[in-house]
This record gives structure tokens, C-alpha cells and sequence, in this order.
């Protein structure tokens, strides 16, 4: 049976590094996600997001929709059926309230992975990105508002990424049930 495999955990957990580095095995595919939000500078359309106006955004068809900062994120039922049908292991970087939905729709296809880290070391990580400290607190009031940082009581399978991301990776493809590359 073909797997999804839903990373969740609190911002600068390390979640989009683990999938990159996931990204780099073969069979492995990323469920990418529709957003109103503009691209950042590294991103890339049909990689990284799919990046849509508010009115196409309104026409797709999801299974599951969020919205942070007034803009919208959401997985289209065509890119999961789509990806599900053709290979064995997706993964997809998503929130609780994501992940809930997804839960429901896709049952024992999914598995979920809760990357966990302490909230010092994603001050330090934020800190190391340059980041501001209102921008800093808004995102941990946020994810505490969220229920970030608890989410690993729902979660499958729980990955601690404090130290070094190789250990964390092959964490996660062991859960998988892969070969580390």
C-alpha cells in the first residue's frame, strides 16, 4: 500500500530540512501545497508551493486548508490522489489542524512524524536566520496557540532534531522502513 508520511512540529523544528533531505532519495515525493502567499526568493512554483491568487485558491479542490498571517495554504485532492496512485512514499510538511483532516481522509495510508525540539533551540535557530525579536515571538505565540508543541501526543512516531539533521534523517527513514542513502 502506498504511505503518506505528514511531518509536523513547531516552526524551525527542522521540518523542510528534513523533507529536503528526504527529497534526495529515490521513490520519496513531496505532496506540495497551494498558497496565496507570494514566493520567497528560494522557492519554486510546483516545488516548493504551488502559487495561486485568493479567487483560484477559492476554486481548488482540498482536503485540507489553513491560514496563517492572513493567507491561505491547502493540499488539493488531486495532487494526494495523484501522488498516492503513482508512488510508494509521500511526504508532506504539515500543521496539526492539517494533519487532523488528512488523518480522516487517508486513515492507515498516512503516518504521522513529530519532529520534536525545545523551544531554546529554536530561539537560537531563529536567532542564526537573522530573525527579529517580534518576529520571533510571533511565531512561537503562534505555535503555542496552536498547539505546536503538544502535538506530539497525536503524532505516530516522535524524531527529536536538536543536533545533528543526518541523525534525524535517518530517523525518519528507518520509521519509513528505507535504507539511509
Amino acid at each position: 500500500m502506498n504511505k503518506v508520511y505528514a511531518i509536523s512540529g513547531p516552526p524551525a523544528s527542522g521540518k523542510s530540512s528534513i523533507v529536503k533531505q528526504l527529497l534526495k532519495h529515490q521513490g520519496i515525493v513531496r505532496l506540495v501545497s497551494h498558497t496565496t502567499r507570494p514566493p520567497h526568493a528560494d522557492e519554486q512554483e510546483g516545488i516548493d508551493y504551488y502559487f495561486v491568487d485568493k479567487s483560484a485558491f477559492a476554486n481548488l479542490s482540498l482536503m485540507e486548508k489553513v491560514t496563517y498571517s492572513g493567507q491561505f495554504y491547502g493540499l488539493s485532492k488531486d495532487e494526494v490522489h495523484n501522488k498516492i496512485q503513482s508512488h510508494p512514499v509521500s511526504v508532506v510538511d504539515i500543521d496539526e489542524a492539517g494533519l487532523e483532516q488528512l488523518k480522516k481522509l487517508l486513515g492507515e495510508r498516512l503516518e504521522s512524524i513529530y519532529i520534536l525540539v525545545d523551544k531554546d533551540v529554536i530561539l537560537d535557530r531563529y536567532i542564526l536566520q537573522g530573525k527579529n525579536a517580534e518576529e520571533i515571538r510571533q511565531w512561537i505565540d503562534y505555535a503555542e496557540s496552536q498547539g505546536e508543541f503538544n502535538n506530539w501526543q497525536i503524532a505516530d512516531h516522535v524524531v527529536k532534531n536538536t543536533g545533528d539533521l543526518d541523525s534525524s534523517v535517518r530517523q525518519v527513514l528507518a520509521i519509513m522502513n528505507l535504507p539511509t542513502v
